[in-house]
């Protein structure tokens, strides 16, 4: 029977600190820290062999992209790795009563986390997925940056604003070779292309849109309804009550993927007035009194909950379907626009109603 022993791992940008612990035993068997590249992982293999570890069940925090790829090697490595939310760590912390913080502490925290609340596993996404991940999301932060930049011209003087707009075109530029790559990308990977496409019938979301969803969510196959989607999204809902003095106003989790969300505001736009579906639920909700954002957010929701309708169900949308869910699976529909720049991608496969 394999032993996995405890390793707490604390990244940061440069290096990473590992704590080790017996799995059975609450007490600490070493420290250590590691360069956060390559040769620092072998090291961290050296490590644990020269005291006698083959096997771990390895846990760190989601910390930006700092740590995947050390995840990445340790799963490779037939390692068990678990990849968690930084609140769950900093909660489990607070209920310790721990008042310092140094990344020694952290990885042994970390660690006695992992072996007493035995997160579940995590698999790392097709290499395939991530390259499209790592598409998307450039596209997003040239496209943030270019707004920034736009959103300063009214500011500047003449000559300042001569050089943004020069600025800006450039990054339009390299906004527009990224979807260029998106297009080829997707056309060298029949299966992510037909999922981009499926998305793409949705009325209100147009290719770009599609291929973030597809890069940010799971394959539905792994979820086991729509709501869990909603979820990854940090598109649930969050409200607190207590006793009869708290009422809490219901707001968005917002513990998901950030690029999705940024991707889905303005197809949830487009979709209000658009979609037929979530055109009569925005009407629905206005009519009740709701504020503008949280009709939006609502709209979010519904969309998310289609992209799982259609990938699931490998079927186009279609605005008609009276299903249980209404997250229409059906052939006809018409891919909707993203507001300018729209890679050609293929159409999805027919299917039958």
């Amino acid at each position: 029977m394999k032993v996995y022993y405890i390793l707490g791992i604390d990244i940061s940008k440069d290096k990473f600190d590992v704590c080790l612990r017996h799995p059975g035993q609450d007490h600490l068997l070493a420290q250590h820290q590691f360069p956060n590249r390559p040769a620092g992982f072998k090291q961290l293999q050296r490590w644990l062999r020269k005291h006698g570890v083959t096997h771990v069940h390895a846990c760190m925090e989601a910390t930006s992209r700092y740590g995947e790829a050390l995840a990445l090697f340790l799963h490779q490595q037939e390692q068990q790795v678990s990849v968690v939310n930084p609140r769950r760590i900093r909660k489990y912390a607070d209920s310790l009563l721990v008042r310092t913080q140094h990344d020694a502490l952290d990885a042994d925290i970390i660690a006695r986390f992992c072996a007493t609340q035995k997160p579940r596993l995590w698999t790392p996404a097709p290499p395939e997925v991530r390259q499209l991940q790592d598409l998307t999301r450039l596209r997003q932060f040239m496209v943030s940056q270019c707004t920034r930049l736009q959103n300063r011209l009214h500011t500047e003087s003449k000559t300042l604003a001569r050089l943004l707009r020069r600025h800006i075109r450039q990054l339009d530029r390299t906004v527009e070779e990224i979807e260029a790559a998106i297009t080829t990308f997707l056309q060298d990977h029949d299966e992510l292309n037909q999922q981009v496409a499926l998305v793409d019938t949705i009325t209100g979301i147009g290719p770009i849109t599609a291929a973030v969803a597809v890069a940010e969510l799971p394959p539905p196959g792994q979820l086991e309804h729509a709501g869990q989607a909603v979820a990854l999204a940090g598109l649930d809902p969050r409200k607190k009550d207590s006793g009869k003095s708290i009422r809490g106003v219901a707001h968005v989790s917002k513990m998901g993927s950030r690029p999705l969300r940024a991707a889905l505001y303005m197809a949830a736009v487009a979709a209000s007035r658009s979609n037929p579906i979530i055109r009569a639920q925005t009407q629905r909700l206005r009519a009740r009194g709701k504020n503008g954002k949280t009709v939006i957010c609502a709209a979010m929701r519904k969309l998310v909950r289609l992209i799982y309708g259609v990938l699931k169900h490998r079927q186009a949308f279609d605005p008609k379907y009276q299903g249980l869910n209404r997250a229409v699976p059906c052939a006809e529909a018409e891919a909707s626009g993203d507001g300018g720049r729209q890679p050609a991608i293929a159409p999805p496969p027919v299917a039958a109603a």
